[in-house]
Parts: structure tokens; C-alpha cells; sequence
């Protein structure tokens, strides 16, 4: 088993909702227009996690797996 963390940069998140159609139980879009990481985002699968990601037009999510950040592309 191996430790999951999730960042996403609001600063430059577009509100695409791309990340919350791909992974709605890590994902919200919030009221302010930007997305938003779930507190039940570690028990979404790792892959629907990676795909959410890597689906982000601004690269704002980032995952780190075990302390180490995931190369997503």
C-alpha cells in the first residue's frame, strides 16, 4: 500500500470541471468558479486520480505518491 496526497493550485485553475467529470469523489467545482479537492479524495482509485490530472488543461493537480511527485505527463 502507498501514501496518496493530492495538491491542487487554485491560483491557476481554469474551472474547466474536467478533474470533477473524470473524478467526482476527489473533485468539486466551487462557488468561486475554481475546483477543489474532496476530503474522500485518497479513497479514489489511483488511476482515476492520474487520468483527472492529467486531463487538467492548466496542470494545476499534482499527486504525490509515497512523498514522491508523479510525473503526469
Amino acid at each position: 500500500m502507498f501514501v496518496i496526497k493530492v495538491e491542487l493550485d487554485q491560483s491557476t485553475c481554469c474551472g474547466s470541471k474536467m478533474c470533477a467529470s473524470l473524478a467526482p469523489g476527489a473533485f468539486v467545482l466551487l462557488e468561486s468558479g475554481v475546483a477543489g479537492v474532496l476530503p474522500g479524495a485518497l479513497d479514489c482509485p489511483f488511476e482515476q486520480l492520474m487520468k483527472a490530472a492529467k486531463s487538467c488543461p492548466t496542470q494545476c493537480i499534482t499527486i504525490f505518491r509515497d512523498g514522491e511527485e508523479v510525473n503526469l505527463y
